[in-house]
């Protein structure tokens, strides 16, 4: 991926040449924008790809045309910095009428300002004192905005004008994204809405910025226990587990039954994740091994499961199950529709980095949104442990991904672990069966070293652009220094890392 840099006076920022993306808006040191971006989204919430043209740019300034591919509608982009701050405009002309769930800007604030009060304007003019969340919001925060104001970690105050839509903003950390979204078009009006063939969507992001630009970019330390590993089986036959217990795998995750059986001769403990038709299905079945978890999984705490959860403590709890609950696809359901505290004896969250983007900067960004799940879980959980996964590298989105094992997915789980630990999870379901068991995988040698080391403290460092994870367990250390950015530093190469001496 190529990228322009433009930059004016203490203003900066990047365009992708191949997706029109706008990355790092900057004042100074101050990220004020992760991305801004042009989406135009089908009746299913499908993402049409774009196809980018004239493209041209100057030491200040870009622009480009850009097609959905799929959808009848063009638009012409522009993006500058001044004296004024940043602008980004699109115009464009539907050249047929098509239906659509939101055509036009997103903008995504970074993490950094979560807890920081806002003063919100409102598209009757009205303004409302709020805050960005600090634990992750279920529903939108933001609601019928036209700009917001707030002031930076820095101290810099910020003002961002939006303009030739109804604005609102979501929690995506609900996704396991690391930002907040502001994006066009009200949810609330029905989806999908309709353009007209010549219909003029024109819209505008102004953002400005007044105190002196900060030079030095925030840097920090934070030290967690590091929490328990269970193994995804996709393997699942006596020699494989048989290999991973060799391997020093006690633990191991699966949504077959039949597994249980193969488990118990090993004397592995099981994470089995069942959804409410399987376990309507099922006669209750002894745990392979003591610390097992039987996993009710469903979307929405509503009769139906509060029924389960009664069938599960009366005939599956006293064969020694331990009793957990969670969703089937993401955080935002579990959040949405909590259980009672202290029902289960835990909770999960499954997560993946690839919902709403797909690129290597965006994936290795995303785990950075752990520590605030973790946070929110157990606003909520009372006494129940908290457990994270599945966690996996592709998504429903990605089908196969041929990166799921690769250096980038080893970056991205090492950056994951870190975050999950300081959320303050027990229990993580991460890697795959396969992969452990795998010569020459990248996510398999993380794994095996982190069974190796036994570690019982994860130690996570920002040292400039990189970021430094270090295991320290009772059988050694382990420290990997990751480059999230999408140049070389150090001699890392970009969205890579590399395993200090």
């Amino acid at each position: 991926m190529r990228y322009i840099h433009c930059a004016y006076g203490a203003w900066s920022f990047l365009v992708e040449e191949e997706t029109g993306f706008v990355r790092e808006v900057r004042y100074g040191s101050e990220r004020l924008a992760v991305a801004i971006y042009s989406a135009v989204r089908a009746p299913d919430w499908g993402t049409y790809p774009v196809a980018i043209s004239d493209l041209r740019w100057g030491e200040a300034w870009c622009s480009w045309a850009s097609q959905a591919e799929g959808a009848p509608f063009r638009w012409k982009t522009e993006v500058e910095v001044g004296g004024d701050g940043f602008r980004i405009s699109i115009d464009g002309t539907p050249s047929e009428t098509f239906h659509t769930c939101r055509t036009g800007l997103c903008l995504l604030h970074p993490l950094s300002v979560c807890g920081t009060e806002v003063v919100v304007r409102h598209v009757d003019g009205s303004e409302e004192r709020s805050a960005f969340p600090a634990l992750v919001a279920p529903h939108q925060p933001f609601m019928e905005m036209a700009g917001l104001r707030y002031a930076a970690p820095s101290g810099v105050t910020v003002d961002i004008a939006l303009e030739g839509e109804v604005f609102e903003t979501e929690d995506q950390r609900n996704w396991s994204d690391a930002s907040f979204k502001t994006y066009c078009h009200r949810l609330g009006d029905g989806k999908p809405y309709t353009l007209q063939a010549g219909q003029r969507v024109r819209q505008e992001v102004r953002i400005r910025c007044e105190g002196e630009p900060p030079l030095t970019a925030a840097a920090g330390e934070v030290e967690a226990t590091m929490p328990a590993l269970s193994v995804w089986l996709d393997t699942p036959t006596m020699d494989a587990l048989l290999a991973l217990r060799e391997a020093e795998v006690s633990r191991v995750a699966t949504d077959a039954p039949d597994v249980l059986s193969l488990a118990a001769e090993v004397g592995v403990a099981v994470d089995l994740r069942l959804p409410l038709d399987t376990l309507a299905r099922l006669k209750p079945l002894a745990p392979p091994a003591v610390g097992s978890t039987l996993w009710l999984v469903s979307d929405r705490w509503r009769a139906d499961a509060q029924g389960a959860f009664q069938r599960l403590r009366q005939e599956w709890q006293p064969l020694g199950w331990e009793l957990g609950y969670g969703s089937s696809a993401n955080f935002a359901e579990l959040n949405r529709s909590r259980p009672p505290a202290n029902a289960f004896r835990w909770l999960s969250a499954v997560a993946s980095p690839q919902v709403h983007t797909f690129d290597a900067w965006s994936i290795l960004q995303n785990a950075e949104s752990f520590a605030d799940i973790g946070a929110t879980m157990r606003s909520f959980a009372g006494e129940a442990g908290l457990c994270l996964g599945p966690l996996s590298f592709e998504s429903r989105f990605t089908g196969k991904d041929a990166r799921a094992d690769s250096p980038l997915a080893a970056a991205y789980l090492l950056l994951a672990i870190a975050s999950i630990a300081s959320g303050g999870f027990h229990r993580v379901i991460a890697g795959r069966a396969s992969q452990v068991l795998k010569e020459g995988s990248p996510v398999g040698a993380l794994l095996r070293d982190w069974l190796r080391v036994s570690p019982q403290t994860v130690r996570y460092a920002v040292e400039g652009d990189l970021r430094v994870v270090q295991f320290i367990g009772a059988r050694g250390n382990r420290v990997y220094v990751v480059n999230p950015s999408p140049q070389e530093v150090e001699g890392i190469p970009p969205f890579a890392f590399r395993e200090e001496a």
